[in-house]
């Protein structure tokens, strides 16, 4: 069975801790594939209303480019509506054995996302985090997802760089640098494009 990886979010912009993730994912789990999945409308977070999802696409496409085994997929953008990853997991678990990668603030928040029974059914998550599992927050839920859910739960190996997004957009409207923040490919395109001012 093939062992297929699943990396959601807004992506708005997508940046180097984004990238670093991929990175270690790959590097630690082997999959066979990582598809990276830009949100339509994010059920946890408030998107402007000037967002276009498919700049959001383009600017992920140039991120993760390159990146072994790694494609960028529109379904949720295709579909439209708000992106459930429930309903994201459900869709490709026909491909393969399911790995969700998130971040930390991610998964301290998974019990209350929309139908947690199918997205911990569905796919083995892999944690993405700064704390290396050592938080008492995330072993916390660790063990609540393990008695709850019997959660297949992976801590990566590498401490994860945490970047806010929103920081990044701040910067960007207040016209600082993000050169440290974001793959040149993907500042450049913000600059052209006139994003987030």
């Amino acid at each position: 069975m093939k062992k297929i990886g699943i990396f959601g979010g807004t992506f708005s912009p997508p940046h180097n801790g984004h990238v670093s993730a991929a990175k270690c994912f790959i590097e630690t789990m082997a999959p066979d594939k990582l598809i990276i999945m830009p949100s339509n409308i994010p059920p946890h977070k408030y998107i402007d209303t000037a967002d276009d999802p498919r700049l959001r696409l383009e600017m992920a496409h140039l991120a993760f480019d390159g990146l072994l085994s790694t494609v960028v997929s529109d379904w949720e953008i295709s579909r439209g509506d708000i992106s459930y990853t429930a309903n994201t997991l459900l869709h490709f678990s026909k491909e393969g054995k399911l790995y969700f990668l998130c971040g930390t603030d991610m998964f301290l928040t998974l019990d209350s996302w929309y139908r947690p029974d199918i997205i911990f059914s569905n796919a083995s998550i892999v944690l993405a985090d700064r704390y290396l599992g050592k938080s008492n927050d995330v072993e916390s839920a660790r063990q609540h997802y393990v008695q709850k859910y019997g959660a297949d739960i992976t801590i990566l190996p590498n401490s994860i760089v945490e970047i806010s997004s929103s920081e990044i957009r701040r910067r960007i409207k207040n016209s600082e640098s993000c050169s440290d923040l974001l793959p040149p490919s993907v500042e450049e395109y913000i600059k052209r494009n006139g994003l987030y001012k």
